[in-house]
């Protein structure tokens, strides 16, 4: 997987998550689990493969906001986290992406403004 693709694999989950509900924390919390469950977070090798052939800022930096101190991770746990961190925020991103267009399109729909 490269970064195109895991950006592909994101955007996917995002519209899914977006058919499925018109609340845009809803769709956040959906955001969340789908990336702690996805395969490339599961199966700590896909998750090395995801740290060392896509761009992980977002990945380092969940880490970093969860883990700042003493951590005592194992490297396995460490990648898993990052990739589940950067999946997380691409789904995201794509879903304010989706519910803003929404919003703008018809205020009125009856989703939260994000």
């Amino acid at each position: 997987m490269n970064n195109y693709e895991l950006t592909e694999y994101c955007n996917d989950i995002a519209k899914e998550i977006a058919e499925e509900t018109s609340n845009f924390d809803t769709a956040n919390e959906q955001a969340h689990e789908r990336a702690e469950g996805s395969e490339h977070v599961i199966y700590h090798y896909k998750a090395h493969w995801i740290c060392q052939n896509c761009d992980i800022d977002q990945g380092e930096d969940f880490f970093s906001d969860r883990y700042s101190g003493e951590h005592g991770k194992s490297y396995d746990e460490i990648a898993t986290i990052m990739a589940c961190g950067e999946i997380q925020a691409r789904i995201s991103s794509k879903l304010w992406e989706i519910f803003e267009e929404r919003w703008v399109q018809n205020p009125m729909r009856g989703s939260v403004k994000p």
